[in-house]
């Protein structure tokens, strides 16, 4: 049984996952605050939480219940304040993706994690994906060699999956998918990528299907259209210094069966995802191999809960280097940047994020 005493912000759905894999890890889970009573409570007797540790503010649950950690389970746009009051309490942060809504606030997390001397970790089980985590080490082992283009997708096979208003509304998500599911693949291709410097971009968004009422149709996420006020389909490039171009492309809804595969290019070999096969020239003969791995499932997402509370129990850094996911907010930033102006532009990252990037990039080499 762990002695970890965690509580959770935000009691919709993604808050049950949580809470399942914490009593899996014999987490004692303490409180839970909703803006919605009735949802707080019900969650709260599933999950056998005290009647007296339900709250509808953030703030009274971690002023009122000894916590070791939180989970925030919020929408989008309530991620960064109950995230930097949590930290500067003295409580260590596993906040879902995305890490916030820009750059600023992302920032402003991160601080406040530096300042408190907290944990604050980013939900990406993807991190933790035994795909991802192989094809990174590929790279680290120079199977790319110089790369030069690479495609990043996520939700590329949603014919019709748009979710509820808590992610369509604007004044709720901020943004649509590119928030949603393009912060999937941009930090899947920066992780396996090593943490490339990104320069400049290029963001398109388009809100094709989510408004139509006769796209919600049999076989399909049901929605309300009415209550759509997003993007629905995103396509942007990255560019890299020293060169190096990305594309990524996510949907949530598509007159489509897909938008590809995810893969990466480089001068001495590539690779693609799903599953992983690896390209390359050997002996005189160009040489395709599929790399063999664990069946997917809830491992991932098992492991990312289990390294959190590993490291709040032991007092580890985060599994997951919040200042990487900075900058790919900033980069999020500057997508949506250029698909308002309509044209590319640079990507600023503070230059104290820089300075921490680079030295993170450092011991990678």
């Amino acid at each position: 049984m762990s002695r970890v005493r965690v509580g959770i912000i935000g009691a919709g759905g993604i808050a049950a996952t949580h809470a399942r894999f914490y009593k899996e890890l014999g987490v004692e889970l303490t409180g839970v605050c909703d803006i919605i009573e009735e949802r707080a409570l019900s969650f709260a007797e599933k999950f056998g939480i005290p009647r007296e540790n339900v709250f509808t503010n953030y703030k009274d649950l971690i002023d009122s219940v000894e916590l070791d950690a939180v989970s925030v389970c919020t929408p989008h746009s309530s991620h960064a304040e109950p995230t930097i009051y949590a930290l500067r309490h003295g409580v260590d942060v596993l906040v879902e993706k995305p890490m916030a809504t820009s750059g600023i606030e992302a920032f402003n997390m991160l601080k406040a994690a530096e300042e408190s001397g907290r944990i604050l970790m980013v939900g990406f089980q993807t991190r933790f994906d035994p795909e991802i985590i192989a094809a990174r080490r590929f790279v680290v082992n120079g199977l790319l060699g110089e790369f030069y283009y690479g495609e990043s997708i996520v939700g590329g096979e949603r014919r019709r999956a748009i979710p509820g208003e808590s992610f369509t509304r604007r004044d709720i998500s901020r943004g649509g998918v590119l928030l949603d599911l393009g912060c999937y693949a941009l930090d899947n291709a920066f992780y396996i990528l090593l943490s490339p410097i990104p320069v400049s971009v290029y963001g398109y968004t388009a809100s094709a299907i989510g408004r139509r009422r006769e796209a919600v149709v049999e076989g399909g996420w049901k929605w309300n259209p009415d209550a759509f006020e997003v993007e629905d389909f995103f396509m942007g490039i990255v560019r890299f210094d020293g060169g190096g171009i990305l594309l990524v492309k996510v949907a949530w809804a598509m007159h489509n069966d897909n938008l590809g595969e995810t893969f990466f290019m480089g001068s001495m070999g590539g690779l693609k995802l799903n599953p992983l096969r690896l390209y390359r020239d050997e002996n005189g003969y160009m040489l395709t191999s599929q790399v063999i791995l664990p069946k997917k499932g809830e491992e991932a997402w098992r492991e990312k809960m289990y390294r959190f509370i590993e490291a709040v129990e032991k007092g580890l850094p985060s599994p997951i280097d919040p200042v990487c996911i900075v900058v790919e907010q900033y980069v999020i930033d500057a997508f949506y940047e250029s698909a308002t102006r309509h044209r590319e532009v640079d990507v600023n990252i503070p230059s104290e994020v820089m300075d921490k990037y680079m030295a993170g990039r450092a011991d990678l080499r």
